[in-house]
């Protein structure tokens, strides 16, 4: 994004000093608000740090983000729940991951993603 092409010097300068909740960021999820079994955003790409991954479910029915790596080892899931946010902290480092609804049969009618996480430049 450009906001990151605009830090990204100033992290490469300051890589060995930066404050561990620097390298922190926050990845949105969305739930699609017409009731549709899936999640506005299919794929997203974040930084290798300490995440929030922050989930809104604005919907009419239950979902949730379950979150787990290649191994299909779960790191952080939030609770199924209709009309609200919640989120959850996961150390992520460079990888793919997948992200998706607990509720039975979302994950299998395509409610699921893909997060790329790339290692900090430097």
């Amino acid at each position: 994004t450009a906001a990151a092409t605009k830090t990204a010097a100033g992290i490469n300068k300051t890589a060995g000093s930066v404050p561990s909740g620097s390298s922190s960021s926050v990845i949105r999820i969305e739930a699609n608000v017409g009731g549709m079994l899936k999640y506005n955003q299919g794929s997203i790409t974040a930084p290798a740090g300490v995440d929030t991954i922050t989930f809104t479910n604005n919907s009419p029915l239950d979902h949730s983000v379950v979150l787990v790596n290649s191994s299909n080892t779960v790191l952080g899931e939030t609770p199924i729940f209709d009309h609200g946010t919640k989120s959850f902290k996961v150390k992520l480092g460079p990888g793919t991951y997948t992200y998706y609804c607990a509720v039975p049969g979302h994950r299998e009618a395509g409610m699921e993603g893909k997060l790329t996480v790339k290692a900090a430049a430097g």
